[in-house]
């Protein structure tokens, strides 16, 4: 019988992981500034955060040819590591955005 992470790198898969993390705040700056600027208030500025979130996810997953268990600990990892403290990173900017270009000038 063959052990299925036989050949998978720890190390590795922790470097994926961080790199996960860097992406997702990486998107969420940029969503939340993109928010800010177009003036988006209420629910409609946290659907653009979770519809940026799905978009990341799928890209990586295309990127990761559908095989997510290789390069992360679990399948799931892709679309739920960091989603809460991106969501955190999205409101500080989305809110930075918005007072910057509506309020103070």
């Amino acid at each position: 019988m063959q052990n299925p992470d036989f050949g998978l790198s720890k190390e590795k898969i922790d470097k994926n992981e961080k790199i996960l993390s860097n992406c997702r705040t990486f998107a969420s700056i940029l969503g939340g500034c993109v928010t800010g600027v177009l003036g988006l208030t209420g629910l409609l500025g946290f659907v653009l955060y979770f519809v940026c979130s799905i978009l990341l996810s799928l890209g990586l997953l295309v990127k990761s040819k559908f095989s997510t268990k290789r390069y992360f600990r679990t399948s799931s990892s892709i679309w739920t590591s960091g989603v809460g403290s991106g969501l955190m990173t999205y409101i500080l900017f989305w809110t930075l955005m918005y007072d910057i270009v509506y309020i103070f000038f």
